[in-house]
């Protein structure tokens, strides 16, 4: 990968967002939505108090296309990890998941040849999971490294990441029948208090917090294991489906998404961010790409900046240190960061940072809790009383 730095984002001139909200990226339904809203069953709680808490009318979530927005998946974690006295319920519930009951690109993986292959169809097809979705893998001599990000600043959640990292393992040890032992696992939120649940997900491998990236860390070697239901006919079929999918949700989303989605994506692998590189990974002209996007009425050094902003709050509400922000989003040294900073919020990240905690602040700024919404804990109690 990598490690040139953009630093021109850092000049923009534009000091406020985009001129309107990109839209919300969707995730399927099945099946991690759908596993959570029946482990809430099983805690007490009626489907009407589901949807007081996350506003998920669960009546229509068993159509197999189904798709929610993330702040609506993100409440339901929340509530989930409230409901269950479990906040390590991300990294297990894929043991909740009924037996054969998973997503379509799974079953693409679980007909791959090789453990190798089955990573690279989850890298290709993620966004058919969540469009804000990136996974990916690396060789790095000896030791191989699965990756999770979310290339949408505003909904970047430690959800999301353990329950894909805790998916990685759990698919490597069934896909190939091989115990798959990380040798370090690495998240980029802070320690939630949970440790018997990250040694139960790993195997007992080291886990850093506030770190640079959500990884598992694991023997090259293992990417070559052969995967026990390999079926290169059934995959044909799966794959023709996975890419209709694919190119229609491509189509639908709104071009100031995708290209968020990309520089999210080369802020995060530590690349260049330019146009013609965005242009680049979006399989468009520049000249097409830049029309269509002025189109939405969208500046791309102003999606720059809104990555960079949102990511920023969210990092520094996770407690991650100024100059380990000013890294990640690739400023050239912590002093410009701060400048940054002072030209979205009117204050200091210290300040900002002090504000969040003391509950000033959403980091995502409009993701955050509803007004006059019963918080989890309160209708956790009412489950309770009623059992």
């Amino acid at each position: 990968m990598s490690t040139t730095r953009s630093t021109s984002a850092t000049r923009a001139a534009p000091s406020g967002r985009a001129s309107a909200a990109l839209r919300e990226p969707t995730a399927a339904v099945y099946e991690s939505a759908l596993a959570l809203i029946g482990l809430l069953h099983r805690h007490g709680l009626t489907d009407a108090r589901i949807a007081q808490a996350t506003g998920i009318e669960t009546g229509r979530m068993y159509e197999p296309d189904a798709r929610l927005p993330l702040s609506q998946i993100e409440r339901l974690w929340e509530l989930a990890a409230e409901a269950t006295r479990n906040p390590g319920v991300a990294l297990q519930l894929h043991l909740h998941y009924p037996e054969n009951k998973l997503h379509f690109v799974a079953h693409v993986g679980m007909r791959s040849r090789t453990l190798r292959e089955a990573l690279e169809h989850w890298r290709k097809y993620a966004p058919l999971l969540c469009e804000a979705d990136d996974v990916d893998f690396i060789v790095e001599g000896s030791h191989a490294r699965f990756l999770y990000t979310c290339r949408d600043p505003r909904y970047d959640s430690r959800w999301f990441a353990e329950h894909f990292l805790a998916l990685a393992a759990w698919f490597g040890r069934s896909f190939t029948g091989q115990p798959l032992r990380p040798h370090a696992v690495r998240f980029m939120h802070p320690d939630p208090g949970c440790a018997q649940a990250y040694h139960q997900a790993f195997d007992g491998a080291p886990v850093t917090f506030l770190a640079h990236d959500n990884s598992l860390a694991f023997d090259a070697r293992y990417l070559d294991l052969p995967v026990r239901t390999a079926d290169s006919y059934l995959q044909h079929f799966l794959t023709q489906k996975a890419d209709e999918l694919k190119r229609r949700l491509e189509r639908e989303a709104p071009v100031g998404n995708r290209v968020m989605f990309a520089i999210s994506a080369l802020i995060q692998r530590r690349e260049e961010v330019t146009f013609e590189r965005v242009s680049e990974l979006l399989e468009q002209s520049p000249r097409k790409l830049r029309a269509v996007l002025e189109g939405e009425g969208r500046r791309f050094r102003e999606l720059v900046d809104e990555v960079r902003r949102h990511a920023a709050a969210r990092y520094l509400q996770w407690g991650l240190s100024v100059s380990q922000v000013a890294e990640l989003l690739g400023f050239s040294e912590p002093s410009a960061l701060q400048h940054a900073f002072r030209r979205w919020f009117q204050t200091s990240p210290g300040s900002f940072r002090a504000q969040l905690r003391a509950g000033h602040w959403s980091a995502s700024e409009g993701a955050g809790p509803w007004p006059c919404r019963p918080s989890p804990d309160e209708l956790v109690g009412e489950a309770d009383r009623a059992r």
